[in-house]
């Protein structure tokens, strides 16, 4: 009985993923604002999205009696624990350290998504360009709040170990991007369960969700710099 809560919230928290899976494939509004399919779908699922992310917060915050949604700051210090796992070696600070660390992934991320749109030519426009950050934003708030913060937190609230934080929020983010848009398949699994795993560590070593949200949020930048202005 002594993880019930847990295993209970984890469950709920499999209904959330699954219907987040939902509407990523019919969004909950219709939107047709602009001359791009690509973009109206990802504007309708991104404000779709942000429903779901508002009714995990409140799962969260009734479950996590102890820490509610003490996460959900912007705390950036902290101490880097060593990960053979990440080829983490040495202790580091999140504050001085994060942004060569974040370089690299994005740079990783960068050439892999290219390479799996690069067959298909793209066509640049200022629309679709501008459309890039907010739309970044809030993929990567709503990506952290379901597959990070929630497990982080409830890990954190419910034990004395910090396992379950980082499995649940590295598997499952890789199993999601299996099936994703880019990067998918079984590499795009795996480097999303690594990246899934480093950001968890992140909210668990800060008490805080910033590097969390902002590596989530650049390398989304550079995803959908490229989705969105694959030609038609």
């Amino acid at each position: 009985m002594k993880y019930f809560k847990l295993t209970i919230y984890t469950i709920i928290m499999f209904l959330v993923t699954r219907l987040l899976s939902l509407v990523a494939r019919n969004p909950i509004f219709n939107f047709s604002i602009f001359n791009n399919t690509v973009l109206n779908y990802h504007l309708n699922y991104q404000l779709s999205g942000l429903i779901i992310a508002a009714v995990s917060l409140l799962i969260l915050y009734i479950f996590a009696d102890k820490i509610r949604l003490g996460y959900l700051n912007a705390n950036r210090q902290g101490k880097i624990k060593p990960s053979a796992l990440l080829g983490i070696k040495h202790e580091g600070r999140w504050e001085s350290d994060t942004w060569s660390i974040g370089a690299i992934m994005v740079a990783i991320i960068g050439a892999v998504t290219l390479l799996q749109t690069f067959r298909l030519g793209f066509s640049f426009s200022l629309t679709t360009i501008l459309m890039v950050v907010p739309l970044a934003a809030s993929n990567a708030f709503t990506e952290e709040v379901i597959f990070r913060l929630s497990y982080v937190t409830m890990g954190e609230n419910e034990t004395n170990s910090s396992l379950y934080g980082l499995i649940m929020g590295s598997i499952v983010f890789g199993v999601i991007h299996y099936w994703g848009i880019v990067p998918n398949g079984l590499f795009g699994a795996l480097i999303s369960a690594l990246l899934g795993l480093f950001l968890a560590k992140s909210i668990q070593e800060t008490k805080g969700f910033y590097w969390a949200f902002m590596i989530h949020f650049l390398l989304d930048v550079v995803i959908m710099f490229f989705i969105f202005n694959v030609a038609a």
